[in-house]
């Protein structure tokens, strides 16, 4: 490794770790986005309860199928604030790559272009990319919110059959979503990554200096992790762990990875 390697790899070690501060705050978004709908069942059920507290069992049926709608709003509060995060990581991670870059070496091995169209790729590639389930972002989406309706589904139909008071009722469904809540942060982290290294990545491919990337294992740091399988290996005959900037397989190495990249120059 050369000296402007090291400072460069230093300052992308950098970049990546106030990427993940950042995306700390993006999973806190994405529970608040969706937490929305908690609000709009829990009017709902105050809707259908009586005098007494109770929701009457004659109306679990059409309340039931009401929770269509909230199923609705998951899908749509999720895939809104999973393009906000994607959005937003490809910007960060263009600028902070081109922001490395030229402090190193100087403004002349910087691009120079607008980064809209890298960024857009970016996202493109997110949101189009099968995963090893065999699905992409908002069948993933989708999936989540059809679970948590099947899981409120249970909570309400027992809790009417039961003549449960709304009080408990509602508790129950906040512990749903609060069960639930995981799932939203899995999914962020997961897509929040990839694509930060999507955007290292599509940003090499750019640039004139960069001739590929170096693989760095996650915080787990377990030696079964696909990332840290990856760090080890010379798949291309470029030295361990390093990758072309088009192999994709570094871009998500599985899910939940924190893995980052840096550069190996020209």
């Amino acid at each position: 490794m050369t000296d402007n390697e090291r400072k460069l790899a230093e300052l992308l070690e950098k970049a990546a770790a106030g990427y993940g501060k950042l995306n700390a705050k993006q999973q806190k978004f994405a529970v608040g986005e969706i937490d929305r709908t908690r609000l709009e069942l829990i009017e709902l059920l105050n809707e259908y309860a009586g005098k007494d507290g109770t929701i009457p069992r004659g109306r679990v049926n059409t309340l039931l199928r009401d929770l269509a709608g909230i199923e609705d709003n998951i899908r749509k509060y999720g895939t809104s604030a999973l393009d906000s995060v994607i959005k937003e990581t490809a910007a960060y991670g263009t600028a902070a790559a081109e922001a490395a870059v030229v402090k190193t070496l100087g403004d002349s091995a910087g691009l120079g272009i607008s980064f809209n169209r890298m960024n857009a790729d970016v996202f493109s590639y997110v949101v189009n990319r099968f995963d090893t389930d065999g699905l992409v972002l908002s069948d993933r989406i989708w999936r989540m919110a059809g679970e948590t309706r099947d899981e409120l589904n249970k909570v309400i139909r027992s809790a009417i059959i039961r003549g449960q008071d709304l009080k408990t009722t509602v508790a129950q469904v906040r512990g749903v979503y609060a069960n639930d809540t995981w799932k939203i942060k899995r999914l962020v982290v997961t897509e929040g990554n990839t694509a930060y290294r999507a955007a290292d990545a599509i940003y090499a491919q750019k640039s004139d200096v960069v001739s590929g990337l170096q693989i760095h294992r996650g915080k787990a740091d377990r030696p079964d992790h696909k990332c840290t399988v990856l760090s080890l290996a010379d798949s291309y005959g470029m030295g361990t762990g390093v990758y072309p900037a088009t192999a994709t397989e570094i871009y998500n190495p599985h899910p939940n990875c924190t893995s980052f990249l840096t550069y190996v120059l020209t």
